[in-house]
């Protein structure tokens, strides 16, 4: 529990350090809430297209990522990235008290902040044949312990170059969010670094006499422009 209490404190001292960097002020108390943010973004998002810049030419990502969290700044991982953002070259933020996974190559991008809570933002997109791009983004926070008490939302956007505008996907969201609910276990969920397909890990509470969870790996494989779910693996522990 210290541990936990001691990471909040260093990590609201330095995102309230950077208020002079990103120009605004933020509420230091949302920080301890991260699962309420993450639930009011994906409450607002569909309403709100997202211009998308230029300033990485050869890293969309990095543009991509940078129109979705300079727009939503009250949730940690996202004001960490648009720190990042601004000097990716850095090698400083470990320091800074998150962790970043940037390949532009592969299209991909997470920032992860660890403690007692582990949230992050995670970010790819997929190529469509009518020139679009989908971008993914990916919130999620687990709890320390057996993984039952994850929150997690998966937005999609579709990307027109023709306009720079990122608008929401609700096509490809309720087909994901229609294919999560079907499941009794809390979904953890990895978008793809490499390659183009989703996974997922279900953790189901069962507590009989033999065994506590039953946990399932599963995969959201991508195809003809839509998610469809392959069974995985499953056992108990």
């Amino acid at each position: 529990m210290m541990r936990g209490i001691v990471f909040i404190q260093v990590l609201l001292i330095s995102l309230l350090a950077s208020t002079d960097v990103l120009g605004q002020s933020f509420d230091p108390w949302v920080y301890e809430n991260p699962e309420a943010e993450i639930y009011a973004i994906e409450k607002s998002w569909s309403g709100t297209p997202l211009k998308v810049g230029n300033d990485f030419p050869k890293a969309m990502i990095r543009n991509f990522a940078k129109a979705f969290c300079s727009q939503y700044q009250k949730y940690a991982p996202n004001v960490a990235v648009t720190l990042y953002l601004k000097n990716p070259g850095h090698n400083k933020v470990e320091e800074d008290n998150y962790y970043m996974d940037d390949d532009p190559r592969n299209g991909y991008i997470k920032c992860n902040m660890t403690g007692q809570f582990d949230y992050l933002t995670e970010m790819c997109y997929w190529k469509r044949a009518n020139g679009h791009s989908l971008v993914g983004v990916l919130l999620q926070m687990g709890h320390e312990g057996e993984g039952v008490d994850t929150d997690n939302v998966i937005l999609f956007y579709d990307y027109n170059p023709t306009n720079r505008t990122m608008t929401p996907d609700m096509t490809a969201y309720q087909t994901v969010k229609d294919i999560l609910a079907k499941h009794m276990g809390t979904p953890s969920l990895y978008l793809p670094k490499e390659g183009k397909d989703i996974r997922v890990s279900y953790i189901e509470f069962i507590q009989t006499d033999e065994h506590d969870f039953k946990w399932e790996q599963n995969t959201l494989k991508w195809g003809n422009n839509t998610f469809v779910e392959i069974k995985g693996e499953t056992g108990y522990y």
